[in-house]
C-alpha cells in the first residue's frame, strides 16, 4: 500500500512543483482558459446537515441544489452557501433518482475512528493462538424428551475474545470495493500528514496536503482519467497520461489496497503505550512478510507489515468507514479547469 503512496505522491510533488510559482498561479487565473467539456462528474454541493445534493444549471447560468420530497419527487432548490432555500420548481422530467448523490448510512456501516498517536509506538505481544481456535459455546435449551446431555450450540465472539474474525470481517469489505481509510504512516517520505483514501464503483479519491497545498485526486474508472484538484485555487485538471507512466494501472493499485494476500490467521493480545489490543496475524502469501492487524475490540487501529528483512513498515487508522458518499468523486462546483497538457514534455 505505502509503495502506491508512495508513487501517486511524487507525481503530485511534481506537479505542485513545475506549476506552484507564481508565474503559473496567474496563468490558471486566466478568463479566457478553455473549459473541459468531458469531464462526466456532475457537480454537488453539501447542505449544513452535510448531505449532498445534485446541482442544476438553468438557461441563465443560475445554479439549483436537487431535493426530494418523502415520495421522492425531485424539485429544484436555491441555496446560499450550505443554506438551502425555496424550491423554483419541479425537475422529475430532468433528474432520474439514480442521478442524485447516494449517502452513507450511518446505521448499517462500520465506522472506525482513532487518535493515531495513541497507536504508535512499541509492540509487546503474547504467544499466538492459531486460527483453529473454537468460538465459545453455550448450551442448548431446545432438548428432545430422551435427551441425556445439553448440545453446545455456537455463538458469536465477542469483541475481545481470542477468535480470529477480525481480518475477515475487514477483508469482506475490501473485497466489496467500497471503503473509506484516513491513515498516516511511518514512511518518511510521506510524512506525518493524513491521507484520505476513498474507493466506490471502481472510481477513487484520494486527499492529503503536500508541501502545504491540500491536493485531492479523482481516478474516474468510466474514462480512465486521473483528476487532480486544488482546494487553494479552485482549480481541477485532467493528470496527463505521460506523467503517469506505462505501468501506473489504476485497478492494480486498487486491488492492492485491499488484503489479498491473507493466510493462516493467529491470534494474540498486544501492548501498545500501555493499552490492551488484539493482534491478528497472517504470514502473506505473495511475499512471505509477516502482516499484524491490532484492534481495539473489533476496531482495526494499526496495521504493521514486517518484510523477510525485518524492516516494518506502519499503517495508523485514524477512520474507516464501509459506506462512502458519491460526493468524494464528484469535481466541486465552481472550480475552473487548467489544461496541463504542456506539462509533460516540460518535465
Amino acid at each position: 500500500m505505502k509503495k502506491i503512496l508512495s508513487r501517486i505522491f511524487l507525481v503530485l510533488l511534481a506537479v505542485i512543483v513545475v506549476v506552484g510559482g507564481t508565474a503559473a498561479y496567474m496563468l490558471f487565473h486566466n478568463p479566457d482558459e478553455p473549459l473541459d467539456t468531458s469531464v462526466t462528474t456532475q457537480p454537488t454541493m453539501v447542505d449544513s446537515s452535510g448531505k449532498s445534493h445534485l446541482v442544476v444549471i438553468d438557461g441563465n447560468g443560475t445554479s439549483y441544489a436537487v431535493v426530494t420530497d418523502t415520495d421522492g419527487n425531485r424539485y429544484a432548490a436555491e441555496y446560499v452557501g450550505d443554506s438551502i432555500g425555496s424550491t423554483v420548481g419541479q425537475v422529475n422530467d430532468q433528474i432520474a433518482l439514480s442521478d442524485l448523490p447516494t449517502e452513507a448510512n450511518p446505521d448499517s456501516q462500520v465506522v472506525v475512528t482513532n487518535n493515531p498517536n495513541d497507536y504508535m509506538g512499541d509492540v509487546s505481544t503474547t504467544s499466538p493462538v492459531p486460527s483453529t481456535t473454537v468460538p465459545t459455546t453455550q448450551p442448548s435449551t431446545n432438548l428432545t424428551p430422551d435427551a441425556t446431555t445439553t448440545e453446545p450450540t455456537p455463538t458469536e465472539p465477542g469483541p475481545y475474545d481470542l477468535v480470529p474474525y477480525r481480518i475477515e470481517k475487514y477483508e469482506e469489505i475490501f473485497a466489496g470495493g467500497t471503503y473509506l481509510m484516513e491513515i498516516t504512516t511511518n514512511d518518511p517520505d510521506l510524512g506525518d500528514t493524513p491521507i484520505t483514501m476513498a474507493i466506490k464503483n471502481g472510481d477513487m479519491f484520494i486527499n492529503t496536503t503536500i508541501e502545504g497545498m491540500k491536493c485531492d485526486m479523482i481516478f474516474d474508472s468510466k474514462t480512465d482519467t486521473m483528476y487532480l484538484i486544488f482546494a487553494d485555487w479552485k482549480k481541477y485538471c485532467k493528470l496527463p497520461e505521460d506523467l503517469m507512466g506505462e505501468d501506473f494501472d489504476m485497478s492494480t493499485m486498487m486491488a492492492d489496497f485491499g488484503m489479498n494476500d491473507v493466510g493462516e490467521v493467529t491470534v494474540s493480545t498486544a501492548n501498545i503505550n500501555g493499552q490492551e489490543l488484539i493482534m491478528e496475524s497472517y504470514v502473506s502469501e505473495v511475499d512471505g512478510s509477516t502482516v499484524n492487524y491490532y484492534f481495539n475490540g473489533d476496531q482495526m487501529v494499526r496495521r504493521d507489515n514486517i518484510s523477510k528483512s525485518g524492516t516494518t513498515d506502519s499503517i495508523y487508522i485514524s477512520k474507516f468507514l464501509s459506506e462512502v458518499p458519491d460526493s468524494y468523486f464528484q469535481i466541486p462546483e465552481g472550480y475552473g479547469y487548467l489544461n496541463l497538457s504542456w506539462i509533460g514534455a516540460l518535465m
